[in-house]
């Protein structure tokens, strides 16, 4: 089981997860119109068979009021109109429901004795996996949309991030840090029911294939703001390095999306890539960062379900973060035609969820407001 202690370079990792998980703890009252599973019965065909509806000529209903539960943070789509949130019972358990923002109708998927911590949904859409924990020790459990548990395990953790394979969403990489920051990696197979250790470099990885995982290649004495960003087969086949000079990077549906930022700059811009495969490139294009003790901020951004379009938060200058004040504006960017609009223009750099289609955003910390791209218009989730 590998261990490794974090150097400077990675504080910015720190205070991002940090961050979510007090994010994901607060809230505030609300009710909903719920809707219990019937024997678990709450099919997957109900996704299939839901129309392609506009939300142009149709209202979205809030979360309404409910003296015993606390809202927590929505946590993504499960389809075109139907997302996943969490709320806090005032009996001490956590519930996490499906809402349908056309009809307003909430069903309940999963109950915690323990706070949630975090809800990933699968990248097929039909399982979520669920992060209870109150202490040290977590608690794993993957359901699907019924609400049946396929796999439910504990792990020694202070904190813990998952990848979800894109291509077999059966597998996922959980990363499990102490609390000194030391990591060790596990690959989760729901269809053997099993989760072993491997032998990651580096905890913070993305699927580019069933079995390629991608990671920046960090010096273990040095302070850099960029670093290479390499291969791992979980088969055996040889390491490579696909970029040399990275500051970010991530999986983007098709696409391997790599941010570059120039450690002595003073242009403050950075570039957005985004290739296939790891090797053929699809398009790049210079955005402007701002700059904070950590190095670069990477403003919030999403895509749709292919990762065709890119919804991404772009500052409107570059600069000093304590210093900015201009807003950012959210920009639509078509990867294969190479064309841009932009939908709002007076946004604060908040997190985005966006629907499959990328009609539809959730945006802000608890993901409690919702971006209509076709009216420009802003709805609150929570009244």
């Amino acid at each position: 089981m590998k261990k490794h202690a974090y150097q400077t370079i990675h504080t910015r990792w720190i205070v991002f997860i940090i961050a979510s998980t007090a994010f994901l703890l607060s809230g505030c009252s609300q009710q909903q119109d719920v809707v219990l599973h019937k024997d678990a019965r709450h099919s997957l065909d109900r996704m299939k068979e839901t129309p392609g509806l506009s939300f142009m000529a149709s209202e979205v209903i809030p979360i309404q009021d409910n003296k015993n539960e606390e809202f927590n943070k929505a946590s993504g789509w499960l389809n075109n109109t139907e997302i996943l949130y969490i709320s806090n019972s005032i009996e001490n358990t956590s519930v996490l429901y499906s809402y349908n923002l056309l009809t307003g109708q909430a069903e309940l998927l999963f109950q915690s004795s323990l706070p949630i911590i975090t809800a990933e949904i699968s990248p097929k859409k039909d399982k979520i996996m669920i992060h209870s924990s109150a202490s040290a020790e977590g608690v794993l459990t993957v359901i699907n949309l019924s609400g049946k548990e396929l796999y439910s395990g504990k792990m020694e953790s202070y904190e813990l991030i998952f990848e979800w394979n894109p291509f077999n969403d059966d597998l996922l990489i959980v990363s499990a840090f102490t609390e000194e920051w030391d990591f060790s990696t596990f690959l989760l197979d729901l269809k053997q029911n099993s989760l072993k250790s491997i032998q990651l470099p580096e905890p913070f990885v993305k699927w580019i294939s069933e079995d390629m995982l991608v990671y920046q290649q960090w010096g273990k004495n040095e302070l850099a703001l960029n670093a290479p960003l390499k291969s791992f087969s979980l088969i055996g086949n040889p390491s490579r390095t696909l970029f040399e000079n990275v500051y970010q990077f991530d999986s983007i549906g098709n696409y391997l999306l790599t941010i570059e930022a120039g450690e002595e700059s003073t242009s403050g811009m950075g570039l957005y890539t985004f290739t296939k495969n790891g090797v053929q490139k699809a398009t790049s294009f210079p955005v402007p960062l701002l700059t904070d003790f950590s190095g670069w901020i990477v403003p919030f951004y999403d895509s749709t379900e292919d990762g065709e379009v890119f919804l991404y938060l772009r500052a409107k200058r570059q600069g000093e973060a304590d210093l900015y004040a201009d807003g950012f504006e959210l920009v639509r960017y078509h990867v294969e035609d190479k064309k841009e609009e932009i939908i709002f223009s007076e946004l604060a750099n908040e997190p985005l969820s966006c629907s499959p289609s990328g009609e539809m955003c959730l945006y802000g910390f608890q993901l409690e407001k919702v971006l209509n791209m076709a009216t420009r218009e802003i709805n609150q989730l929570i009244p």
